[in-house]
C-alpha cells in the first residue's frame, strides 16, 4: 500500500493550523460582533435533499461525494454550508424571523483541484432569513469588508443582480437555455471573448451573443437605458446608495456578468476578491435566495434570505504565500534549571499576558536550544536557582542571538518582549 493523500485533500501541520486557526478567529470574532449566532449542521445528508432545487444536470451535483448505507439509502457529504442550513430552517418552524446565523465546517466537492480549491475544504458562512432588505445585504458586504481588512487583505468585491442579467439575456434574444447561458458569461472574466461568443451562439443567434457580450461591459448608466424599469437595476442603485453611505463603496465594483453559477440566487450577487491580485481565485461570494427555503418548507410562507460564504482555503493560501513564514506555534520555551515548579509558574504568568509558553522537560540546555530552532521557537529563557535570587531573567531572540534582561516580575513586559 502506499501512504499518500487523495488529491485535494491535505493535512495541515501545527504551523499552518496557526494561520488557519488566526483567520477563523477573525471571522468568528467579527461575525458576533455584528450579531450572528452559531450554528452546526449535519455532513452527511440525504441526496435527495443535497439535490433539491439543482436538478440531476447540475455542475454542482455531479461533485457531490455519494454513498451508501447499511440500510441502502442514498447519502451524500455536504458541498456547502446553505443546503443543510435550508434543511435546519424547516426543522425549526419556531425561529424568531430575521434569524441570523454563522457556521463554520468542512464541505466536500468532488470536482478539479487548482490552487484555493480542494475535494474537502472549510467553508464559513454568515446568512439572515426572514429580511428582504438591501440594508441586509449591505451589512453583509460591510462584514465581509470588516472581515478582509482586519485580515490584512484589501478586498475588491465585485457585485452584480440575477435579475439583470436574465432580462440582458432575454433582451439579446435568447427565449430558453437561461441557466446554460449565465453559466457561459459567469466565465467572462477569464475566458477571451472569441470563447465566450462561440459558447453563447450554442444557444442564441450570433449576432445576440455579440450584443449580449458588450451588455455585460456596460456601466449602471447604459443598462439603465437599455432597460428602463428594470427590478435588478433598482435593487443595485439602491444597494450600491447604502455602500456609498457605509464608506465602503470604492471597494465594491459593479460587475454585471457577475453570476455565481448556482441558480440558487434570485437577486443581488458578490464575490470578493484581493485587489493586488496576488491570488486570482475568489475568497469568497454571496447573494441573496430568497426562493430556495419558500420552496422547500412550502407551507405558505416566504423566507427571504440572503448569506455569504469566506473561502479558508484560498485565505489560507494568500496569506501563506503574502505573509512568508506562518505564525509561530510557541513564542517561548522556558527551560527550568532545578526550578520546575517556578518555571511553570512563570510560564502560566505570561500564558496569562497571550504568550504561547511551552516548559522544557529535558535535562540538557542545549538540546533545549536545538529543539527552540527546529520548532521555529523566536526566544527561550533558561530559569535557574541564580535567576529566582537575582530576581531577573535573560529572554533570547534565537533569530539575532541578543538576550535582553528583564525584572522577573515585571511579567507584562516580558509578555509583551515575545509576542
Amino acid at each position: 500500500m502506499e501512504i499518500r493523500n487523495l488529491k485535494g485533500v491535505y493535512d495541515y501541520g501545527p504551523q499552518a493550523m496557526q494561520m488557519r486557526n488566526r483567520i477563523t478567529d477573525i471571522l468568528r470574532r467579527n461575525f458576533e460582533r455584528f450579531g450572528y449566532a452559531p450554528l452546526e449542521t449535519a455532513m452527511l445528508n440525504h441526496r435527495e435533499l443535497l439535490t433539491y432545487k439543482y436538478g440531476n444536470d447540475a455542475e454542482i451535483v455531479h461533485e457531490i461525494y455519494n454513498l451508501t448505507d447499511q440500510g441502502e439509502r442514498d447519502l451524500g457529504l455536504r458541498f456547502d454550508l446553505t443546503v443543510p442550513f435550508c434543511k435546519y430552517i424547516a426543522l425549526n418552524r419556531n425561529l424568531k424571523m430575521p434569524f441570523r446565523r454563522y457556521e463554520m465546517g468542512r464541505v466536500f466537492r468532488n470536482g478539479p483541484v487548482k490552487p484555493g480549491r480542494n475535494r474537502e475544504f472549510w467553508q464559513c458562512d454568515v446568512d439572515i432569513v426572514g429580511d428582504d432588505s438591501a440594508e441586509a445585504e449591505a451589512e453583509l458586504i460591510l462584514l465581509a469588508y470588516r472581515c478582509y481588512v482586519e485580515l490584512g487583505i484589501t478586498p475588491e468585491i465585485r457585485i452584480g443582480n440575477r435579475k439583470l442579467l436574465l432580462a440582458l439575456i432575454k433582451h439579446a434574444g435568447a427565449t430558453k437555455n437561461f441557466d446554460e447561458i449565465i453559466g457561459i458569461i459567469d466565465k467572462v472574466q477569464k475566458a477571451e471573448k472569441a470563447e465566450i461568443i462561440k459558447n453563447l451562439s450554442k444557444y442564441m443567434p450570433k449576432a445576440g451573443a455579440e450584443d449580449l457580450f458588450k451588455y455585460i461591459q456596460g456601466g449602471i448608466t447604459n443598462l439603465e437605458k437599455l432597460l428602463p424599469g428594470n427590478d435588478g437595476i433598482a435593487e443595485i442603485k439602491k444597494l450600491f446608495e447604502l455602500l456609498d453611505k457605509l464608506k465602503i463603496a470604492n471597494s465594491c465594483v459593479f460587475t454585471p456578468s457577475l453570476a455565481r453559477g448556482l441558480n440558487v440566487y434570485t437577486g443581488t450577487v458578490w464575490e470578493v476578491f484581493d485587489a493586488s491580485e496576488s491570488l486570482k481565485s475568489s475568497l469568497g461570494g454571496g447573494g441573496r435566495y430568497d426562493d430556495i427555503i419558500t420552496n422547500f418548507i412550502d407551507n405558505g410562507q416566504k423566507y427571504p434570505a440572503v448569506g455569504i460564504s469566506f473561502g479558508l482555503e484560498p485565505i489560507s493560501a494568500l496569506l501563506s504565500s503574502t505573509r512568508g513564514k506562518h505564525l509561530p506555534v510557541v513564542n517561548l520555551l522556558v527551560v527550568p534549571m532545578n526550578t520546575y515548579m517556578e518555571s511553570n509558574n512563570f510560564a502560566e504568568a505570561v500564558r496569562f499576558h497571550g504568550v504561547k509558553a511551552l516548559v522544557w522537560t529535558g535535562t540538557k540546555v542545549g538540546k533545549a536550544l536545538e529543539y527552540a530552532n527546529a520548532a521555529g521557537i523566536p526566544f527561550v529563557t533558561v530559569l535557574g536557582e541564580n535567576e529566582i535570587k537575582s530576581g531577573t531573567i535573560k529572554i533570547k531572540n534565537m533569530q539575532t542571538g541578543v538576550e535582553t534582561e528583564f525584572k522577573i516580575k515585571d511579567i507584562a513586559k516580558v509578555a509583551a518582549s515575545v509576542v
